[in-house]
């Protein structure tokens, strides 16, 4: 089956449009809530968002990414995955933010409390899953807009949240800023997914998950969950081994730095359905696909890391005096752009051709060799430490990730096409005649 590039271009452009509005309102956003909060409660702020992302995959059971294989494979099944799916983040989102906030004495920054820590897990596991939910689903029966449009006015509605809590408080501490926080993204979550609901139309029965199901979606959520931890688990240890500042200028500095790479997650966003349709035929019909997009994913990495690494030294002067120390971070971080690039390239090739187990041994084992080398390094050399361990590992993660492809190339023989062989077969045939 050829590959769909007309919808791919469409899907990727689409989703590029939406990630620019996001990215110019999510950089506003940034600036207005490092500057709000300042160092020290910017990073207890992260470490506790880090804490929410590392749960977000499991709080669901994969059941969001299930829907998207399931619906790209079968389009009649929208309605009965749809309703799994929003039943399963809704409940799971509630129970995921509970455990949270009782836990939050022993994983937290020592200076946020456990309404705080509920009410920020609340709007991230609930409200901004059912925000990714809607567009997933969208995308799946094959519109991109909603997965363009919905994270950007996400952004806006914090944003906006962030200029009016400025404009009503003298100063803005932590605790208030969770609940107007939650204010700001619960009601968009809601609100979209009852609109696709309606639109979708209600399925009556009682949807329900094989033992199967669960263990593909517990895949699917570990691999996520183990990409989080490698992407956000130095956050929280930073705010809960070192210090909330350190946090704070780290999180700064990764922010800018997956800002820069927000294009390339349009791409991936947008070939993520195809990689399943051509992935059903196998690993080398699925590299054709990632043959299609390298070029252009490469080659924006490297224009990318060399972009950020040259305007790094003016991020004080956006972000505030408090941030000086970024600069270097942000530098040494650039690399991150390109051996991200070529992570997902390798991860989404194995997720569509059916190797999704190796995937998930290899990021699992990665976080777990990531909270080691976390454990020895922050105390010692605090940032810097955070900047070593995660380079190390995602280099780590796409080579081994790469080197499996190539062993399943070299030991599964390509296919012969079926009109080649039957070709031979009648010279044969004619032949014997003779």
């Amino acid at each position: 089956m050829a590959i769909d590039t007309k919808l791919l271009r469409k899907s990727v452009l689409a989703l590029f449009a939406g990630q620019l509005s996001k990215l110019a309102i999510q950089a506003i956003y940034f600036v207005a809530l490092a500057r709000m909060l300042g160092a020290t409660d910017y990073g207890a702020f992260a470490a506790v968002l880090a804490l929410a992302a590392l749960l977000s995959p499991f709080s669901s059971l994969g059941t969001n990414t299930l829907m998207v294989r399931n619906v790209a494979h079968d389009a009649t099944s929208a309605p009965y995955e749809w309703k799994r799916a929003l039943a399963f983040t809704t409940v799971g989102g509630l129970f995921s933010s509970v455990l949270l906030a009782a836990a939050s004495h022993w994983i937290a920054p020592t200076n946020v409390s456990w309404a705080g820590i509920f009410c920020i897990a609340l709007a991230d596991l609930v409200g901004l899953r059912l925000v990714d939910l809607v567009g997933s689903f969208r995308q799946a029966v094959g519109s991109s807009r909603a997965l363009a449009i919905l994270p950007s006015v996400a952004n806006l509605f914090r944003l906006i949240a962030a200029a009016a809590a400025i404009a009503s408080f003298e100063t803005i501490s932590l605790p208030t800023w969770s609940w107007v926080y939650a204010a700001a993204t619960l009601p968009l979550g809601i609100g979209a997914a009852m609109v696709t609901t309606v639109q979708v139309g209600y399925y009556k029965g009682c949807p329900k998950v094989t033992q199967r199901e669960i263990r593909e979606g517990l895949l699917f959520a570990t691999a996520l969950a183990s990409q989080n931890v490698y992407n956000d688990i130095d956050k929280a240890m930073l705010g809960r081994l070192v210090s909330a500042t350190s946090a704070g200028i780290y999180s700064a500095a990764y922010r800018i730095i997956d800002m820069a790479y927000a294009p390339i997650r349009s791409v991936s966003a947008a070939a993520y359905p195809l990689y399943f349709r051509e992935g059903k035929n196998g690993l080398r019909s699925a590299l054709k696909l990632t043959r299609k997009i390298s070029p252009l994913v490469l080659g924006y990495a490297v224009v990318g890391a060399i972009g950020v690494a040259l305007v790094a030294p003016i991020a004080p002067a956006i972000l505030g005096s408090d941030y000086s120390e970024a600069v270097q971070y942000i530098q040494m971080m650039a690399w991150l752009i390109i051996l991200r690039a070529g992570s997902f390239l390798g991860a989404d090739t194995l997720t569509g051709s059916g190797h999704q187990g190796y995937r998930t041994a290899v990021q699992a084992s990665m976080a777990g060799i990531n909270v080691c080398m976390n454990f020895y390094l922050l105390p010692q050399y605090g940032i810097a430490g955070a900047v070593i361990s995660t380079l190390a590992c995602e280099a780590l993660l796409g080579a081994l990730l790469w080197f499996y492809i190539a062993i399943q190339l070299r030991t599964t023989p390509a296919a012969v096409p079926r009109s080649r062989g039957r070709r031979r077969r009648g010279r044969h045939r004619a032949t014997s005649r003779v």
